[in-house]
């Protein structure tokens, strides 16, 4: 049986660039931005414990390989779209980094 899943969003494609570069970020240093991660982790756990289950599996994430991390953060399936509402990697790119990515982003959308 197959299953009709929903077209990425643009919204879904804007949060997948970001995603993208913050896999990239994630391969260069993994070290500080799973420092960056794990601390946030904590402070969303505290503000939003009705996210206990979308935090729960980034705990989980977290304590696998960098590889199978990048895998997540650049998953387009439905599940990791919604489970990218949910970052815990705010923080690893700067505003002007993040800015850039969304500029590049724009100027793909416009050519499609």
């Amino acid at each position: 049986m197959r299953r009709c899943v929903p077209h990425l969003t643009r919204e879904d494609r804007r949060s997948l660039a970001l995603h993208e570069r913050i896999a990239d970020r994630l391969r260069a240093a993994p070290v500080e931005t799973l420092a960056r991660a794990e601390a946030n982790l904590r402070r969303m756990r505290d503000l939003h414990p009705g996210a206990s289950g979308l935090l729960d599996e980034w705990e989980r994430l977290l304590r696998c390989s960098p590889d199978e991390l990048v895998d997540a953060l650049v998953n387009p399936d439905l599940h990791y779209r919604e489970l990218r509402h949910v970052t815990p990697f705010a923080g690893v790119l700067s505003a002007p980094e993040r800015a850039a990515v969304y500029r590049e982003f724009r100027r793909g959308e416009a050519r499609n």
